[in-house]
């Protein structure tokens, strides 16, 4: 599969292509990794992977999409098919046994710093989502940064909610966000507002059942918006 898109920059536009990535682009994914850990402010915000990470996924058949300009992969967005014991993401959340046998688990997700701002993540992001509901999947996890807005914004907006506050990753902070194809968002009737800073008060309103469901900014940063169907009394 190959999919051409012409985007915007400035005043004229770009090409690129989206198609599945496979073992002959290693060395490009970790170059482009390594360009990604070196432009951050906040190392905290992306985990790196290592190279036999990066060999093994590159094997699972539709497992990774690339975003190709010129030839040079310029993004990426995985996609991994654990085992049972493997799900901890998913265990995170609270899925049953049967619910882990449908499980995805999402990332890295890359960008190129000088191909960002140009919605290129959603675009591949939506169409690895539709193979992988194609396939049969139903539960997709993905972890995220407290700090990152501008991709916790973007996935919420796909139908992601945050399920959980833990840390992963060499100890590092991160939401754990939850997408169910067959029982999709839909505005809660209870709703509360938290700084992303405030940790406790999130870890206390995820323990009372909330979710986060949206994003809004504030004076000092953002606040994540938690929603539940039911406060009982």
């Amino acid at each position: 599969m190959i999919i051409i898109i012409d985007v915007a920059d400035n005043d004229h536009s770009k090409e690129y292509e989206i198609k599945f990535l496979n073992e002959t682009h290693l060395d490009s994914i970790l170059r482009l990794q390594d360009t990604v850990l070196r432009s951050l402010l906040d190392s905290a915000i992306y985990y790196g992977e290592p190279i036999d990470f990066f060999r093994k996924q590159l094997m699972i058949k539709d497992g990774s999409m690339g975003i190709f300009q010129k030839e040079q992969v310029v993004g990426f967005h995985m996609a991994s098919f654990p085992s049972l014991h493997e799900a901890q993401l998913g265990v995170d959340i609270g899925l049953n046994q049967e619910e882990l046998s449908n499980f995805v688990q999402l990332g890295p997700v890359v960008i190129h710093p000088d191909h960002r701002k140009k919605g290129l993540l959603t675009k591949v992001a939506n169409m690895h989502l539709k193979v992988l509901e194609e396939m049969g999947y139903r539960h997709i996890c993905l972890t995220i940064s407290p700090n990152n807005y501008p991709t916790i914004r973007t996935t919420l907006a796909q139908g992601f909610v945050i399920k959980q506050l833990k840390k992963k990753f060499n100890n590092l902070l991160r939401y754990i966000f939850h997408l169910d194809f067959k029982n999709r968002f839909k505005q809660p009737k209870y709703s509360v507002r938290i700084p992303n800073t405030d940790i406790e008060s999130q870890k206390f309103i995820f323990s009372l059942g909330f979710y986060g469901y949206s994003v809004l900014k504030n004076d000092n940063g953002f606040d994540i918006v938690f929603g539940h169907d039911e406060i009982k009394a």
